[in-house]
């Protein structure tokens, strides 16, 4: 009897002991979780509480900064406005005649009367050519005129070229017109005359006389010094004035073009040959003749080259 009651004792004893453990971990758990709300609340209030004087506020967090400014997307350039030509007779009639080409329509038609325009469309060979005849340089007179005058009638002279030599020499009158106050205008041309130049002589060396001068419009001394004998390039090199200076020339001249007057055998070996250079200002009436220059061309085997250019 005495061993069950000490038995009894024994099995209550631990199960106190179980029970107080367990109050114990749950009274443990309940601390931790009620000291994470009150860290929260401390951080909030030492986050609102007003700085000390003299020290700077905290920055505000990221979500109150202030929204980005816009992206300032420059403006488009302007179009610079479109010169008008026209102003006097003179510079319609050069702008005009420098805009005779293929790759000028615009300008050119821009000059002309509505009916000047019309026949244009209809047949535009006369005014900027063909392949193989195209405009290089004019020159005329500049007109006089009184003061009010509506209209105006101007002699042209013009060369035209193919790859560089000088085809034909053209005449023709230009008619100018002006309404009151307004720009002047080219309503009317009339081709009064044509003079062909182009040389038509097969002497032995024109070919390699051609090539070179072709050269010298282009400014292409490069291509030139294959066509030219080694004693001429000796006896040209180290001067000022040598063929290379020759081929660049001035840069601010145009090479219109050159003219083969004529050509005179020497023997079998040699040919001499008379030419004119013709460069102009460009966008100006400037003289058609040209510079006269003497060239020869020497044989040297089954080739002619340049041997002498004064």
């Amino acid at each position: 009897m005495r061993t069950l009651c000490s038995r009894a004792a024994r099995a209550a004893r631990v199960t106190a002991v179980v029970a107080a453990v367990a109050a114990a971990a749950a009274l443990a758990a309940g601390s931790v979780a009620a000291r994470a709300p009150i860290a929260a609340r401390a951080a909030m209030a030492a986050a609102e509480a007003p700085a000390p004087p003299g020290e700077p506020s905290p920055a505000a967090p990221d979500s109150a900064a202030p929204p980005a400014a816009p992206a300032v997307v420059p403006a488009a350039p302007t179009t610079a406005p479109a010169v008008e030509h026209g102003a006097t007779a003179g510079e319609a009639l050069a702008f005009f005649m420098s805009s005779r080409d293929y790759r000028t329509i615009r300008d050119l038609k821009s000059i002309m009367t509505v009916s000047l325009r019309a026949a244009y469309d209809k047949d535009p060979t006369p005014y900027n050519g063909r392949k193989g005849l195209r405009l290089s340089a004019f020159d005329y007179k500049e007109p006089a005129l009184k003061p009010g005058a509506g209209g105006a009638a101007v002699t042209v002279r013009s060369l035209w070229e193919d790859q560089g030599e000088a085809v034909e020499v053209r005449t023709e009158t230009v008619r100018l017109a002006r309404e009151v106050e307004g720009p002047w205008r080219v309503a009317a041309v009339e081709k009064t005359g044509v003079e062909a130049v182009r040389f038509k002589e097969s002497i032995a060396g024109v070919t390699a006389l051609r090539m070179i001068l072709r050269a010298w419009v282009r400014r292409d001394f490069a291509t030139a010094r294959g066509q030219v004998s080694e004693a001429f390039l000796k006896r040209h090199a180290g001067r000022e004035e040598g063929i290379e200076a020759v081929f660049a020339g001035d840069p601010g001249l145009r090479r219109a073009g050159f003219r083969i007057l004529d050509m005179t055998p020497r023997g079998t070996a040699s040919v001499t040959a008379r030419v004119r250079l013709v460069e102009t200002a460009p966008g100006r009436p400037s003289s058609l003749e040209g510079a006269p220059k003497t060239l020869v061309m020497a044989r040297k085997g089954s080739r002619w080259l340049l041997d002498d250019w004064r």
